[in-house]
């Protein structure tokens, strides 16, 4: 049985930063931890100075970055998680563009520990690689749990209650931080430009958090809601509440809230920008967008084309399922079991 030590370091920084969006790693990760415990691997979470067979090292953190050192001078399997690339600090961080080259040469030496860097796309292995790291690279996606990210009207219906949107309004929702890098301006234009629009909301489900820029929208038109942080356990409710999902970030490593919304039945409308361009078909998982004005004509055309409708939320359930957590965990184990047995990586 092969085992792995899982680390993120979040719950350890929570003291210092009190943050309350753990991101997509930090609701993923534990959900792969169990799917790996389910297929008979021993997953110790957090949990570095344990004996385990694999470290798989979640965030390029101190810490993360000493215990990762210590494995590559033992000569002992790493993985290391290529889910930061060094371009998500612009837009997002107070200064992000100012200390950039610092992270860039940071996370250079930092991945380039790794026996192995992981990525949930292509698009990952192709930016690391640029930014100098020399792998060598596999892609697995992140994994979405369908059995969690299922659509419930119930809860639905309970989230635009509580928000005053009638039964008849259609919902356009998008879930993330509320920084720059995520497209808030976008999301704001394109409800500015649907104003006549007096059918459709528009709800930004997600707040800015300690260091981070705010990209929130002082006076926005009176279809844009801005609830702030809606905890993990009731954001299947912000989902199942959703007509639609727009996705206008500008970069990103994966994704999840794209998966999670696909998952709970969401047509997708995102941004067209290559971390999607190998894995995400337009026309058959999604609508694509380049600019406000696109994303404006697309949104209309979701929500009022039932057949387009309904294909597009097969096509998102049909993406959600090629990346469902069971299939990522799977993957992983061959990869914990190939560096435990010291067989060649490539």
């Amino acid at each position: 049985m092969v085992s792995v030590c899982m680390l993120t370091e979040l719950d350890s920084y929570r003291r210092f930063v009190p943050y309350k969006n753990p991101g997509g790693m930090g609701t993923n990760a534990p959900m792969v931890a169990k799917e790996l415990e389910r297929l008979g691997c021993r997953v110790y979470f957090n949990k570095p100075r344990e004996e385990y067979d694999v470290l798989h090292v979640h965030s390029p953190l101190p810490n993360s970055f000493v215990w990762a050192l210590r494995r590559r001078l033992a000569h002992r399997p790493l993985v290391v998680h290529g889910r930061h690339l060094p371009e998500l600090v612009k837009g997002g961080f107070v200064g992000g563009s100012l200390f950039y080259p610092f992270v860039r040469g940071y996370s250079r030496l930092f991945y380039n520990l790794g026996d192995v860097v992981l990525g949930a796309t292509p698009y990952v292995a192709k930016a690391l690689a640029r930014d100098g790291v020399k792998g060598p690279f596999r892609t697995i996606p992140n994994g979405i749990n369908r059995e969690v990210f299922t659509r419930d009207e119930v809860k639905g219906a309970a989230f635009r209650k509580r928000l005053g949107i009638g039964e008849e309004q259609r919902v356009v929702v998008t879930v993330g931080l509320r920084i720059p890098r995520k497209g808030v301006d976008t999301f704001v234009n394109v409800a500015r430009n649907l104003q006549d629009r007096n059918d459709i909301r528009f709800v930004w489900v997600g707040a800015s958090e300690m260091l981070l820029e705010d990209a929130l929208d002082e006076s926005p038109p009176d279809n844009v809601v801005f609830p702030g942080h809606v905890p993990f356990e009731d954001i299947v409710g912000v989902y199942s509440s959703a007509d639609l999902f727009i996705f206008p970030t500008r970069a990103e490593s994966y994704g999840n809230a794209m998966l999670e919304a696909a998952s709970c039945g969401c047509p997708l409308l995102i941004r067209d920008i290559p971390v999607y361009e190998d894995w995400v078909v337009e026309g058959r998982h999604c609508l694509k967008a380049r600019s406000d004005d696109d994303f404006a004509r697309k949104v209309e055309s979701l929500l009022d084309d039932d057949a387009l409708r309904r294909r597009m939320i097969g096509g998102a359930r049909g993406l959600a399922e090629e990346h469902d957590i069971r299939r990522a965990a799977e993957m992983l184990k061959g990869l914990y079991e190939e560096l435990a047995s010291g067989r060649p990586r490539s």
